[in-house]
């Protein structure tokens, strides 16, 4: 059995969800923290028994098992800046969005609207901040991450060829959900990376990211 515990528009945890869904593994989430685990953060794998947690030990963990082939030092190096670098920018410009927030969170035009957008560039200037001294590598704008994976693409359809492997799957899943939400931060990632044409034959590939 394999049981993901997690959140729906967690970043991390949807990488995962990408992930899992692509290798078509069956799975099961259960929505919050592994309930008797000492690890108190999200997401946590649990495949047969056996708990991974941290979305950059899961993929790395099981991508060379469900791929086939063993993570090359490229790739491995592009999962480690898009979880530590891309990630954490993708989060401190969504959290400063107010339209996004106060759609995600159900807000109309009324004056929860209103104060949502007064507070969220308070709280993504905070956020910048606190991502900034625990991952000090990471740059803003998040699309200068997909400008350089875009260069690295070349004419390749994939990062990894003719098909998605872990590191599209990687990037990919850490927007999709707000981009399937509609969201304005993923959709200026995708314009500003120039990755649309990209980004629709990875639709193709994982259809759904928040449909579990």
């Amino acid at each position: 059995d394999v049981v993901l515990y997690q959140q729906d528009l967690s970043p991390p945890c949807a990488k995962i969800r990408a992930f899992l869904k692509y290798y078509s593994v069956p799975f099961k989430t259960v929505k919050g923290r592994h309930p008797t685990s000492d690890y108190k953060k999200i997401p946590v794998l649990e495949l047969n028994g056996r708990q991974i947690n941290d979305s950059h030990i899961i993929l790395t963990s099981l991508a060379p098992v469900l791929s086939g082939t063993p993570i090359t030092a490229e790739e491995r190096s592009w999962e480690k800046k898009l979880t530590f670098e891309f990630l954490p920018a993708f989060e401190v410009e969504l959290a400063g969005n107010g339209d996004d927030i106060s759609d995600l969170f159900g807000f109309g035009d009324g004056w929860q609207r209103a104060l949502v957008g007064v507070l969220t560039p308070l709280l993504g200037g905070f956020l910048g901040s606190v991502f900034k001294g625990r991952y000090p590598n990471m740059d803003l704008p998040s699309s200068r991450y997909g400008v350089e994976f875009r260069e690295a693409l070349a004419d390749r359809p994939f990062f990894h060829g003719e098909k998605p492997g872990p590191v599209d799957l990687s990037l990919y899943g850490t927007y999709a959900a707000f981009s399937e939400k509609k969201c304005r931060t993923a959709e200026s990632f995708l314009r500003e990376s120039n990755l649309q044409d990209w980004h629709n034959r990875m639709v193709q590939q994982v259809p759904s990211i928040l449909e579990s």
